[in-house]
């Protein structure tokens, strides 16, 4: 068991067909276990691991809290929970979203380097954006591994293109090739075993809520005149990393890319009440003036007119910015 390899597979846009195929490649007497991480929805129903276990030899279980990890098995995440490890054991966490996900690969990757190190292997699949890359650097600095689909043949090549701009990637490989890749990974010795970063551990525990606060943040990075996408709160900007990224007190992490991504969502949905609320105004006074005009205070009436033709130009001039076509 001390020498038995953790391979930690994260995956999104393309990813379960990934999955799957890399999956199907190994027997089920694997000296290794398997976890895997996909992006979904928080409100998708748990199915892919009973897809998966018609496809591939190794059996295939859900996460759940306390599962001993065993090698020969692979365990999937379920939607809404980030998976983690804690005393060697699985854990799911309604820890702080991080890079818009939950689960995120990001927390599994870091989760997985501090506690099983040199015999961590990362793998990063298909998928848009960048979650998965702060976990890979996190594996290369607790002693672990790296591997990732080839970004020229990738279904969706953001992420392991990213993953491979940022982390000193040990394997890259064509899909097909993943799963002989990670045979030759478990035949050969394992790598030099390094002490674990301690603020990777504090990261971690962040993730499993162990950790949540501004003491904790102000250890890890310098806080930035930025608000937090998700929470409103203020952003430290991480220190002790080769990528940029940031992180507030209540826990939420994001990439510069993803912390642009939500930026632009919260304005669009921003954008978006201030016409119902001009739309709905605008209503409101046509009703008032329409009360006064039978009441016969015609004077009354005229005078919401201007103010209607104001909240009309408001209007247009909103519907012009967000390209909404009458």
């Amino acid at each position: 068991m001390e020498e038995f390899r953790l391979f930690l597979i994260g995956a999104s846009a393309g990813g379960r067909a990934a999955v799957e195929k890399v999956l199907s490649d190994l027997p089920h007497d694997t000296p290794a276990a398997f976890l895997v991480v996909v992006h979904s929805s928080f409100d998708m129903i748990s199915s892919f691991s009973s897809h998966l276990n018609k496809k591939v030899e190794m059996e295939v279980l859900e996460s759940r809290e306390d599962l001993e990890i065993q090698p020969g098995k692979i365990y999937v995440c379920v939607p809404n929970q980030h998976m983690v490890i804690k005393n060697g054991k699985l854990s799911n966490s309604n820890g702080p979203r991080e890079n818009l996900f939950r689960p995120a690969i990001d927390v599994l990757f870091r989760s997985g380097a501090v506690v099983y190190g040199n015999r961590c292997v990362g793998i990063l699949l298909s998928g848009r954006l960048n979650d998965g890359t702060v976990g890979l650097e996190a594996i290369k600095r607790c002693g672990g591994e790296t591997l990732i689909q080839n970004p020229k043949t990738s279904e969706f090549s953001g992420m392991p293109q990213t993953a491979q701009k940022f982390v000193e990637i040990d394997y890259t490989a064509d899909l097909e090739k993943i799963g002989d890749q990670i045979k030759k990974i478990i035949e050969k010795p394992l790598p030099e075993e390094v002490k674990i970063p301690y603020s990777l551990k504090r990261e971690a525990e962040i993730s499993t809520k162990i950790r949540s606060q501004v003491r904790t943040e102000e250890y890890l990075g310098e806080q930035v005149p930025l608000s937090c996408a998700s929470c409103g709160g203020p952003l430290w900007k991480i220190k002790d990393t080769g990528i940029t990224r940031y992180r507030c007190h209540v826990g939420h992490s994001f990439s510069e890319e993803s912390l642009l991504l939500a930026q632009n969502e919260n304005l669009e949905e921003t954008l978006w009440v201030c016409l119902r609320t001009l739309e709905e105004k605008k209503v409101l006074m046509l009703n008032m003036a329409e009360n006064f005009r039978e009441k016969g205070s015609d004077h009354i009436a005229r005078s919401y007119s201007d103010k209607i033709e104001e909240v009309d130009e408001h209007i247009d001039r909103l519907r012009q910015l967000m390209d909404i076509k009458d």
